[in-house]
């Protein structure tokens, strides 16, 4: 893979997660605000650009597994650091309204 690939494929990962960050987030405010109206949809959507930037960086991955060496690159990096972050902050929201919704039933 050319450094030109993973530069595209990097930015791939980065925009998608990014997006994703941009649904939690908005369903993080909606939780402080005890709006839950939309909130399974936003949750769904970032699910979606989650696993769009998911398959990006198993793109790389696949390619170093099937003997084709990469050039690491900080911005490479950068992505990987990226998208593990914002899908911890997903798995965050998503539990905490999980709880907050099982609360309220009960």
């Amino acid at each position: 893979m050319d450094n030109e690939k993973l530069i595209q494929i990097s930015m791939k990962v980065i925009m998608h997660a990014g997006d994703a960050r941009d649904y939690i987030r908005k369903a993080g405010s909606k939780l402080t605000q005890k709006d839950y109206e939309g909130i399974d949809d936003l949750l769904k959507k970032a699910g979606e650009e989650l696993v769009l930037a998911h398959r990006a960086q198993t793109e790389v991955l696949q390619n170093e597994a099937s003997g084709n060496g990469i050039q690491m690159t900080v911005l490479f990096s950068h992505a990987q650091d990226t998208l593990m972050t914002i899908e911890s902050e997903n798995y965050m929201i998503s539990t905490l309204y999980q709880c907050l919704k099982n609360m309220e039933e009960k």
